[in-house]
């Protein structure tokens, strides 16, 4: 009664906030709801995300995701090359925040390309996470200073990119033992491995 109550909550949520929700069930039997697929072991319940069209059951659609790739890589390089970021660390990040979808909200309310939250955003100086130029340079400058604070390793600020700062602090400076964040900071280093194979 209770998992059936805790789905129908998210899927309540989910409809104001026009997310895709999707269940993972870890080692120990533990089932864990959230917004972000990590890998083909989470299952979508859920998608509530009228105002894009290009959403569906299916998931992201393939044309529009090459299309919109094409057309921020360029933002994307020139960010990270600014803010003396691996472009295909950036372009990692991306895909795995937003799949390159400029009109992506998570349940928490972040916004984008990069997936900025709003206070974020205004402490970046990012005065519209929808805009596209201005997500992206918000999220270089942002992933730019979390390398500098832990200096410049790549594990832990992608941990505190999805976790937050001090999570990894209270973790003495390792990456969380969150499931979502384990598999997102594995995700996005798949990712820029695979960009970098010849």
């Amino acid at each position: 009664m209770l998992k059936h109550l805790i789905i129908s909550s998210l899927f309540i949520a989910s409809t104001s906030c026009y997310a895709e929700i999707y269940t993972y069930k870890d080692s120990n039997g533990k089932f864990y709801f959230t917004d972000n697929q990590m890998d083909d072991s989470y299952r979508l319940l859920s998608v509530f995300r009228p105002h894009l069209t290009q959403q569906s059951n299916e998931g992201y659609n393939h044309k529009l995701y090459l299309r919109n790739k094409a057309t921020f890589l360029p933002m994307i390089t020139a960010a990270a090359k600014q803010y003396q970021i691996d472009p295909n660390l950036l372009h990692a990040i991306v895909d795995t925040e937003s799949a390159f979808n400029p009109s992506a909200v998570s349940k928490a309310g972040a916004v984008g390309l990069t997936q900025l939250m709003p206070r974020t955003a205004r402490s970046l100086g990012v005065k519209d996470s929808w805009n596209p130029e201005q997500n992206i340079q918000g999220g270089a400058i942002f992933f730019s200073q979390l390398l500098d604070k832990f200096r410049n390793n790549t594990s832990l600020a992608l941990a505190a990119y999805n976790a937050g700062e001090t999570a990894v602090r209270k973790a003495g400076n390792n990456i969380p033992n969150y499931p979502e964040t384990i598999r997102y900071v594995e995700k996005v280093l798949a990712k820029f491995n695979a960009l970098n194979q010849p």
